[in-house]
Parts: structure tokens; sequence; C-alpha cells
């Protein structure tokens, strides 16, 4: 075993690991009663930490340690006694990487107290926060009972609390809990239900997108600046069950749609227009390729098999542990993240009331 740094008590545990799972081949020498086993050969497994992760690296030199070298995250964790945040895997390498501390879940109405002013971050575990202006678009996909209509409740508190308060347009074509937004004053037009207002709403918020452009970014005093330099709010389009959407209207409107979607996702960042859709299953038809791989946050929520955490994150050799929390999934943030990690939603209690939160919110905003 190589280490970068020393740390006695990794590099005897991993010893222990090579030993207890026998990651090495013997040969027998000599004849007779001279015979004895030698070790000829031996995984290899380098090891160097920060403050905050351990990282474990087992070489890939083209012998029988390659195939096993992803199948160990549950050994290294339990040996270790850390939780495994996430997986790498190079050419000459796979890499575990472990967490000191445990990710704790945070308490959203915590979180919302300790927004700062002038801020662009969003909080979605103790180890895990983003800004929205370096991660631009999201895709969240999860079934009934996996937590995903909180945890997009939670967020659009979130960003109703920065500082310039974002502004939201909510697509809910089958007409469930986001719809009921409508019935808040300020929100009346920002909710869209019926594929005709769809199609509108999303035109519509091109259009904020492109003027935008034309009156901040005309000429070379903008070179290397975004919204925020501007101090323009950010715009967010949520568009929940996107699926159901697709299926249930002609191919024209589709197209349309998935045009408008397509300029946001490819134009929006500098501008600070940002779509985030919603799925209960992810699917390559119903989302196209081109649109999937411009989401810089990507969360699959619940029990899902690897080929469904493939088709969100694009990615293949991750051992992704059976959820059984609700509001628990895997996560992956651009900038943050190489692969995708396990994490859970901010906790909500059960007499959190979002109507009245961000009735309260929306209020706050107009009276400015």
């Amino acid at each position: 075993m190589k280490q970068e740094g020393r740390n006695n008590n990794i590099e005897k545990d991993l010893q222990y690991l090579i030993h207890s799972l026998k990651l090495y081949d013997e040969e027998t020498f000599g004849i007779g009663s001279d015979k004895e086993k030698r070790i000829v050969r031996t995984i290899q497994i380098m090891y160097r930490e920060d403050d905050k992760r351990v990282y474990v690296r087992i070489s890939k030199l083209g012998n029988r340690f390659n195939k096993i070298a992803p199948t160990l995250g549950e050994n290294i964790e339990s040996t270790l006694g850390l939780e495994l945040d996430s997986t790498n895997s190079t050419v000459d390498y796979f890499e575990y990487i472990l967490l000191k501390e445990k990710d704790k879940r945070i308490d959203l109405s915590e979180s919302i107290k300790n927004q700062h002013n002038n801020s662009d971050v969003i909080n979605i575990s103790g180890n895990i926060s983003y800004r929205l202006s370096k991660t631009p678009h999201s895709l969240i996909v999860g079934g009934t009972g996996s937590g995903k209509s909180f945890f997009i409740l939670g967020k659009i508190v979130s960003y109703l609390n920065l500082t310039p308060q974002a502004e939201l347009y909510i697509v809910d074509p089958k007409k469930a809990d986001l719809s009921l937004l409508r019935f808040i004053e300020g929100m009346e037009e920002r909710v869209a239900t019926e594929p005709n207002q769809i199609a509108k709403m999303l035109r519509e918020v091109v259009e904020i997108m492109e003027d935008r452009y034309k009156t901040y970014f005309n000429d070379i005093s903008a070179f290397g600046k975004d919204y925020t330099d501007f101090g323009l709010p950010p715009i967010i389009l949520i568009f929940d069950e996107f699926s159901a959407f697709i299926h249930s209207v002609d191919k024209k409107l589709s197209k349309e749609v998935l045009d408008y979607i397509f300029t946001i996702v490819m134009k929006g960042r500098q501008a600070g227009v940002q779509v985030e859709i919603l799925m209960q299953r992810p699917s390559a038809d119903d989302l196209p390729t081109n649109i999937r791989a411009q989401m810089g946050f990507k969360a699959g929520l619940g029990a899902m098999d690897k080929i469904g955490y493939n088709m969100i994150f694009d990615t293949n050799n991750i051992e992704y542990k059976t959820v059984t929390e609700k509001g628990g999934g895997y996560i992956q943030i651009d900038i943050i993240h190489t692969a995708p990690v396990y994490f859970e939603t901010p906790y909500i209690d059960k007499d959190f009331d979002f109507i009245q939160e961000i009735t309260k919110l929306v209020k706050n905003k107009k009276q400015q």
C-alpha cells in the first residue's frame, strides 16, 4: 500500500482490509519440504486526506483487481468508519471519497433564518450548498412518496428568501399542489396549467431573457459579467410533471415547448434565467440529451434502479446504496461533485405552512 502523507490509523485500517479480503495473490516456491508461499501481487491502494475528506485510490494495473476495485465501497466505509461521499473512475485508478464528518440533514426553517443578504447560495444539506449564478438549471426526479414535492416547495421558499428575491414562474400541467400557488396574491399570472398557457409563459420567459441581453450585455463593458453584477433577480421557471405534459400534447406544441426550454438552458445562465424540471421517472425519450446535459443540478429521490440513476447522471460504475429514507437520494452539482453522492433533503416540520410562508414572502416583495 502506498500513501500520500501519513495517517497511521488509516494506513493500518487499509492494511487490515487488504489482508482480511485477501486482496493479494500468492504463489508456491521451492520443492518438497522447502515449499513456501510468497505474495507475488497485491492490490495497490493509495490514500490522502484534507480537512473534510479522505481519498482512497485503487490503481488500475490490468490485473484481477481492476474488477474488484469498484465493489469495495461498503468494505472501505466499514473499515475506516467513514461515510462514502462519492466515487470517481479514471483510466488509471478508481477512487473512493469519504467524509470525515457525516453529512447532516438541515432544518429548512433554520436554513432560511441563516440565509445571508445579497447571497444567491442555496443550502441543501450540512455539506452541500451551491450558488445559483454558478450552477444554472436543475433536474429533479422522484416518484410518489419520494419527498420530491416537499423538496421543491422548500426550494421555492429558499428562492423567495434570496436578495434580490427570485422571480418565479410555475408550470403544473397536472394541476397538483404547485398549481394552487396561483391563488396567492402576486402569483396569479405566474402559474400556468393549460397547454397553450404553458407555451405562452415559456415564450414570455425567453423574451425576458433576450431583453436582458439587449439591455445589459450590449457592449464591451459587460465582458465577464453576469446578472448578479447588475443587481438583477434570478428568474426561475419550475416545470412540474414534465413527462406528463410531453405525452399529453400534440407534436407541434411539444416541439415548441422543447425549443423554448433548449433556448433557456443554452443562453440563460449569464442573464440569470433558469429552468427547473421535475419528473416522476427519468426518460431520455421525454427529456432530450441536449437539454439534460445542460442541467447543472441533478437529483434523484427515492428508490431507483441503476438504469434510472444512469439516465439522470449520465454515469456508470457508481455504487448506489438502497434508499430507504423519505427525502433521501442522490445528487450531483456541477463544480462541486465529480459523481453523484447520497444526500437527504432539508427537514420540514409537519406544521410548516408553505402557503402561508410563500404568501408572506411574495407580499414582502410587493411592499419593497
